[in-house]
């Protein structure tokens, strides 16, 4: 979920999630942002209500199920961006089990935007939920939720959530890579040492590919990754010794990079292929090359190649 379906009241939890997230919501009420605050008279429950917004991201980043459950009122539900709405604090728990089973180390913030008392005992909260995974950029989304006080403890009765347009992955999402990193597959071994440049505006990488089989050449080059300011979004270009070139288009999708790519080789043959990369873990990544070609013909999927770090760059 993201607290998009898991997000700020995690309630999200429940959809299933994309990429880092729950799921969205969208609806008229829904689409603008919640008015600043504005003193409502009652800075006692304003405060408690904003506690408890708090103590649910941290008990979110730490999969407590047994807390986020015990925060929603026995009958409670939560609506997102599907509209089916889960039902039920024994519902709310189990949806959230499925997603912390799926979704370890990251890191929620919740953030208050508005509060409006209804009631003595009824009020409505309203801001962003943010997750953010151990790779990959956060995910964000707005929520809008009823509390009602019960045995004088401010609970969630109704939890509303619905994903925000999301910015583009930036080079801080890939600030893990600075290191080298080294992967020994069947026929060849690979080094990898990755760096920012002077001001960080790119990462730079130098590898090199020594083949196993006997007689066939060593190749290594560089790659430069950056923004694109004409797009946008990452891209990286690359350089090798023997004079081949090439460069990728990144993209963040469910939790893992898929790196489009295409390619000359010195001899002036044209490749394509789609790479991607799945974080596993601070030291780790798995990598495979798919919808590989070769002068328009088809080649075989290379991979996945479990790449281990070496050494960690400051």
């Amino acid at each position: 979920m993201s607290r998009t379906r898991v997000g700020v009241a995690a309630v999200a939890v429940l959809v299933a999630v994309t990429g880092t997230c729950l799921l969205s919501q969208s609806g008229s009420a829904q689409t603008g942002k919640a008015d600043a605050k504005a003193p409502s008279g009652r800075a006692a429950d304003e405060k408690a209500i904003e506690a408890a917004s708090a103590a649910f991201a941290k008990a979110f980043e730490a999969g407590d199920v047994k807390f986020v459950a015990g925060m929603f009122t026995e009958n409670a539900e939560y609506i997102d961006d599907d509209g089916d709405p889960i039902r039920g604090r024994e519902e709310l728990a189990k949806a959230y089990g499925k997603f912390f089973e799926k979704r370890t180390g990251v890191k929620a913030e919740s953030k208050s935007e508005a509060v409006r008392f209804l009631g003595t005992d009824a009020a409505i909260e309203e801001g962003k939920f943010t997750v953010t995974p151990k790779s990959g950029p956060s995910t964000v989304s707005r929520f809008s939720t009823l509390y009602v006080r019960e045995g004088g403890k401010w609970k969630i009765a109704l939890l509303k959530e619905w994903s925000e347009q999301q910015s583009p992955p930036t080079l801080k999402d890939l600030e893990w890579l600075v290191g080298t990193w080294e992967s020994d597959s069947e026929g060849m071994k690979a080094t990898t040492t990755y760096e920012w440049t002077v001001n960080k505006s790119f990462l730079k990488a130098q590898y090199t590919l020594k083949p196993k089989k006997e007689g066939d050449p060593t190749i290594s080059g560089v790659q430069v990754i950056g923004v694109d300011p004409a797009v946008g979004h990452i891209r990286a270009w690359l350089f090798d010794e023997h004079g081949g070139i090439g460069e990728s288009n990144w993209h963040w999708v469910n939790g893992e990079w898929q790196i489009e790519s295409i390619g000359t080789l010195p001899d002036g043959t044209r490749t394509t292929a789609l790479n991607i990369m799945v974080r596993s873990g601070d030291d780790a990544f798995l990598w495979k090359s798919v919808q590989r070609t070769v002068d328009g013909e088809s080649q075989p999927d290379v991979g996945p190649v479990k790449v281990k770090r070496v050494t960690a760059t400051k």
